[in-house]
């Protein structure tokens, strides 16, 4: 995620409840993990209700068969789209839910393995982060 999460970070995260309607593309938002093993996953937003996200041979993410231009990834570029691009990935509807995927997409738990997201299962949108050096310096602080 960018600027990058790292493990121990602290992230103030805005609750469902409190986000008006839907949640936008490109936000980062926390979401109960669909394993139910209690765990929960920071995530980007990707596709939205209604949507259908696909991948075309190199793993650029397709919403409704458009390219998606994706400017938090750094090193991701798109070209324009040649016949070789045409063979893609089946199809994912979102339908009522969230596509949501990690960042670091070769080693991301994400939609690509259980489907969309339905909105009842996220937490939030996460507002800002503190960097687990900054959070370290906290705790110290606090003892």
């Amino acid at each position: 995620m960018s600027p990058g999460l790292r493990h121990g970070d602290l992230l103030h995260v805005i609750p469902r409840l409190w986000t008006p309607g839907r949640f936008e593309r490109g936000a980062v938002v926390v979401a109960m993990s669909p394993v139910e093993d209690g765990s929960f996953w920071v995530k980007r937003v990707i596709g939205l209700p209604g949507e259908f996200v696909a991948f075309d041979y190199d793993g650029a993410v397709l919403i409704d068969d458009a390219p998606l231009p994706e400017p938090y990834r750094s090193g991701t570029s798109y070209e324009p789209v040649t016949p070789r691009e045409q063979q893609r990935s089946t199809p994912w509807l979102c339908d009522d839910g969230y596509f949501l995927m990690g960042d670091n997409r070769d080693d991301s738990n994400d939609s690509r393995r259980y489907g969309p997201a339905p909105f009842h299962t996220i937490v939030g949108r996460v507002w800002f982060r503190w960097p687990s050096r900054r959070a370290a310096l906290l705790r110290e602080r606090a003892q």
